[in-house]
């Protein structure tokens, strides 16, 4: 057989080497694990929070057991945004000539994580419905809001007016794009509710220029007087109701916003195997496995209220994958394998893939010496009773999956990944730099994302045999005569379903992180729209189709209104320097 070009020699040396270990080493093999699995996913590694003391526990508690093993270890670090407090916060409402008592902060009114500081003393408040503008309804018909505080309804009411709006439109980003380049003083986000919305991280929008921040409705009705009138009719008549509060009679705010944003470094940690083979042992495969998790659901959690302040152990999500690279050190070791063996840690794949993405833009080898990915992601929930995995080949030929897919254990079935699930954890990001990737999963479950995803809910037994499944796999790759080459046409990710109104495909890859300047990628998907336009990792794109955009969300609002076959104009920074080109819009 052969894995691209795999020579006989070692397909033959290979079933030597990497014959299945004996039923009394898959029992310690899986003992350890369930133990290693139990020690990640204890309270005292607070759910691996990025950003976190625990994820720095998980961390140490790596490095110490590779140690003990005789392996060296690499650490890397990266800045993370962790929170955002008030530093100083004052507001005051008043009508005319009067002034009303300075408003409580954090129950009258509260600050969004995405806005900016600033300090005004006094500035006319402005009424912009619920801030949409779409064919004929429009919220700012007629309105001046230079200069002044804008008040829009959070919380869009379901009405038939509203019914045809796309859900990006209907979203609150969607809103709020609009104001992204006016000459506001302030923007008020307003809660039909009786308090202020809590502060809490929403990194998915990017830092505006002035203050936005969130009051409640019966805090303004006071200084403007038929608000809630306004707002019944929006709802029973579905018309705009906006009106300018500076002319009947002048409404105004006061305002002093400081924000202090927290920053924290968090780690990779790298574990090397060296080659023995003189010529080969610069040649690297990676195996990897995330091991941050949601800390204490304070984002991505699915948990629900009854969750609210619990810490979120990541068993299998992914204490299990973490677990299983330990093991793998231990057993590839002893293994010798040819070419060096990479054992990659990764954080922040919960927020984005940050930290195999960073790796990658600041490889510890030379990263056009990595040959193959093998990327391990919640591999710790095999069913007992039919033991099957499901596998993924992203850049990988269909020679070189056939090949690996060959090596399963005989009492282990192996599925495919396909769609986006093919592209949704730390292998996509080497699957960008070119690299064939192999991604081991055993399936989501009814725990995913929520505190119950617990250690002793892992199947230990299961885990051994995915482990010894990615052991031959990994040495297969390690000591073959040529390694698979990357594929660009297995390497396009089908988008799938859940894209909402998005109806056409450009194929840049996300950079998750926050960043002030644009939306910036991680590259660009083999054979799409943006890699003919040639854009790459590192690009930040600050205009699409005659939008502007700093996020990824405002990219996805361009992509809504785009339709297959349209050339639109892009816009982008290459290391600082402005480029521009055009693109043809594929569909989906």
């Amino acid at each position: 057989m052969n894995h691209g070009s795999i020579s006989v020699l070692a397909a033959v040396a290979s079933v030597i080497v990497l014959g299945a270990q004996t039923p009394a080493a898959n029992s310690l093999a899986a003992a350890r694990m369930q133990e290693e699995v139990a020690s990640l996913a204890a309270a005292g590694m607070e759910g691996r929070g990025n950003g976190s003391k625990g994820l720095a526990n998980a961390t140490d508690y790596l490095e110490r057991y590779y140690r003990t093993l005789g392996i060296k270890t690499e650490r890397q670090t990266y800045p993370f945004l962790t929170g955002v407090e008030v530093k100083a916060g004052k507001a005051l409402l008043g009508k005319g000539d009067g002034q009303q008592p300075p408003l409580q902060w954090g129950k009258d009114v509260e600050a969004y994580s995405f806005s900016g500081n600033g300090t005004f003393i006094a500035k006319a408040l402005v009424f912009a419905g619920y801030g949409i503008q779409v064919g004929d309804y429009n919220d700012f018909n007629g309105l001046d809001i230079d200069g002044k505080v804008v008040i829009i309804g959070r919380e869009l009411p379901e009405i038939l007016a509203y019914a045809s709006l796309s859900a990006q439109e209907k979203s609150l980003r969607g809103r709020l794009r609009r104001f992204e380049t006016a000459r506001i003083a302030g923007l008020i986000l307003m809660e039909e509710g009786d308090t202020a919305r809590p502060l809490k991280l929403i990194p998915e929008l990017s830092t505006f220029p002035f203050p936005v921040v969130s009051m409640a409705a019966r805090v303004l009705e006071p200084v403007c007087g038929d608000l809630k009138e306004r707002l019944k009719i929006i709802r029973e008549s579905g018309h705009p109701q906006s009106q300018d509060f500076v002319w009947a009679p002048w409404s105004f705010m006061g305002l002093t916003l400081e924000l202090e944003r927290k920053i924290a470094d968090v780690p990779n940690l790298i574990a090397t195997i060296p080659g023995r083979d003189r010529k080969l042992k610069a040649e690297v495969i990676v195996l990897g496995a995330h091991m941050d998790h949601l800390g204490r659901g304070e984002r991505h959690s699915l948990g629900g209220e009854s969750a609210k302040g619990q810490f979120y152990a990541g068993a299998d999500d992914n204490a299990s994958g973490t677990a299983m690279l330990m093991e793998l050190g231990r057993q590839l070791k002893s293994s010798k394998p040819r070419r060096t063996i990479l054992l990659a840690h990764f954080s922040g794949e919960e927020e984005g893939m940050l930290g195999s993405a960073h790796w990658i833009k600041h490889p510890t080898v030379p990263i056009q010496n990595v040959k193959a990915m093998l990327n391990f992601d919640m591999v710790g929930r095999m069913d007992p009773k039919t033991p099957n995995m499901q596998l993924g080949g992203l850049g990988a030929p269909k020679a070189a999956l056939e090949r690996v897919k060959s090596l399963a254990p005989a009492n282990l079935a192996v599925g495919s990944i396909e769609g986006t699930a093919a592209g949704s954890s730390d292998h996509l990001s080497f699957v960008l730099a070119k690299i064939p990737t192999f991604f081991f999963f055993t399936g989501l479950h009814a725990d995913y994302h929520k505190p119950s995803d617990t250690a002793d809910k892992i199947n230990g037994a299961g885990m051994a045999l995915v482990a010894n499944y990615g052991r031959a796999v990994a040495l297969d790759l390690a000591n073959a005569g040529q390694p698979p080459a990357f594929d660009p046409e297995t390497a396009k990710l089908s988008t799938g379903k859940g894209m909402g109104d998005v109806k056409v495909r450009f194929g840049v890859i996300p950079d998750y992180a926050e960043h002030a300047d644009g939306f910036h990628i991680n590259g660009a998907m083999p054979g799409s729209s943006a890699e003919a336009l040639g854009l790459k990792s590192g690009d930040v794109i600050v205009m699409f189709a005659a939008r502007p955009v700093k996020t990824i969300y405002d990219y996805m609002d361009a992509l809504t209104v785009g339709k297959a076959g349209e050339s639109v104009t892009v816009k982008w920074l290459r290391e600082g320097k402005p480029m521009e080109g055009q693109a043809v819009l594929k569909a989906r």
